[in-house]
């Protein structure tokens, strides 16, 4: 079995709590291996030394000299940037550069039909329901729905998954799932009241049992 001893320190080898009287006291060494309190100052008071002392005081004023770094006039003027262009999404960060930006300052927005490209709105008249449509420099504009479906073919869309309510709408210009025979009629992925037309004898079939 392993044993550990500790040595108990002395009181006067440490900094007791009676020390510290008031809430916010601070604790110095006011020579060497002499602990001293300081006492709470006044409140926005500053820590300050004077002859190797800490103390608290109230804080100086500070010098006006805002206009010296002034970027256009001052004789100490700061360092300002010139806008780079926003080409694309940028993560945001601190940066690198010492220089500042003006108030004036503007960057460049640049559309692009490219990864990580800002998109602008190319259309003033865009209306409330519209739908966004891209243009061919990366900017979007608004179509209405009929504008739009008539750019796009419903195979576009995509195969639905649920069904699809016509809400007793005309099909016009439908054509049932043709095969060259009754004998090529599917056997298999078929629902019933699926129709298929066998063009060979003119026949119309509707499925009745799928098992």
């Amino acid at each position: 079995m392993a044993i550990t001893w500790t040595k108990l320190a002395y009181e006067d080898d440490v900094i007791t709590k009676a020390v510290l009287t008031t809430e916010g006291d601070i604790i110095y060494a006011s020579g060497a291996d002499t602990p001293a309190r300081l006492g709470i100052g006044s409140n926005d008071d500053v820590l300050t030394l004077a002859a190797g002392i800490p103390s608290w005081a109230a804080p100086a004023a500070s010098a006006a000299h805002k206009d010296l770094h002034d970027p256009e006039d001052g004789s100490d003027k700061l360092d300002t940037a010139a806008p780079a262009e926003l080409a694309g999404v940028q993560a945001s960060g601190v940066g690198s550069s010492h220089s500042f930006a003006r108030a004036d300052h503007a960057h460049q927005i640049q559309e692009s039909m490219a990864d990580d490209h800002i998109v602008t709105v190319n259309d003033a008249d865009a209306a409330d329901g519209e739908v966004l449509h891209f243009t061919a420099t990366g900017g979007v504009e608004g179509k209405t729905p009929a504008l739009l479906a008539a750019s796009m073919a419903l195979d576009d869309i995509g195969v639905p998954d649920a069904a699809v309510d016509f809400d007793l709408q005309q099909a016009t210009d439908l054509v049932f799932m043709t095969v060259a025979n009754e004998a090529a009629l599917p056997a298999a992925n078929v629902s019933v009241g699926q129709p298929c037309f066998a063009t060979a004898e003119l026949t119309l079939h509707v499925c009745t049992a799928s098992v």
